[in-house]
């Protein structure tokens, strides 16, 4: 079994109201979450709470369509409901 990764989240982050992921979109309209491998986080989905940092992640995306063939968009979702809680 590998080793388990703990996160923290800082004081001063804020609870997340909008939800920006880049998703390929093909041909039938299916989308799929877009992922990278960054250095020192492995395969990394592109997703974020922050506008300003889905911004910064558009040049990523883009070498991942050019490289690909696919589209990629960046999709914000805004609504949400809790589906599970650990204990």
């Amino acid at each position: 079994m590998s080793e388990a990764i703990f996160l923290h989240t800082p004081d001063k982050e804020t609870e997340i109201e909008v939800l920006y992921a880049f998703m390929s979109i093909d041909d039938k309209g299916r989308h799929g979450v877009v992922a990278a491998i960054l250095p020192g986080l492995g395969t990394t989905p592109l997703v974020t709470g922050s506008r300003k940092t889905a911004k910064t992640m558009i040049p990523v995306a883009e070498r991942i369509a050019k490289r690909t063939g696919r589209t990629i968009g960046l999709f914000a979702f805004k609504r949400s409901h809790q589906v599970w809680q650990s204990d």
